[in-house]
């Protein structure tokens, strides 16, 4: 057996890699890296909605 076409249970048998390392390795491979920023907005406006609805909501409000 040729050891560069791994079967189907040895690839069964692998750690799952993470949604993280997953993205990168789609953005690296398939050269989408415009999503970057999107992801990064997206993220951050997340975040910013988490914190406003969290009792550190009033040291948020002035940073602005």
């Amino acid at each position: 057996m040729d050891n560069s076409n791994p079967s189907i249970e040895a690839l069964a048998e692998q750690s799952d890699p993470g949604i993280v390392r997953e993205f990168i390795w789609f953005l690296r491979y398939n050269k989408k890296w415009w999503l970057t920023p999107i992801l990064v907005i997206l993220l951050a406006l997340v975040a910013l909605a988490f914190f406003t609805a969290s009792p550190a909501a009033p040291f948020i409000y002035t940073l602005f």
